[in-house]
């Protein structure tokens, strides 16, 4: 279990959440993992989760659009 959980609320956001998750691959200290909460964004929010998923521990939890629900 990590000593840490982020939790990166996103909604269609690709970009930006890369240059979040390259940030968190420079980190020091590594014991945390990153849960991406999807407020159901499309395919290239999944590829970004799926590229990073082998850098760091990361959790792409995502429920369907329906209106904000983060």
């Amino acid at each position: 279990m990590p000593k840490i959980s982020v939790i990166i609320s996103t909604y269609e956001r690709p970009t930006e959440l890369a240059r979040v998750l390259e940030g968190y691959t420079l980190q020091t200290f590594h014991d945390f993992e990153v849960v991406v909460a999807d407020d159901g964004s499309g395919p290239e929010t999944k590829a970004v989760c799926d590229r990073y998923a082998s850098r760091l521990k990361l959790v792409h939890a995502r429920h369907e659009h329906d209106g904000f629900r983060a």
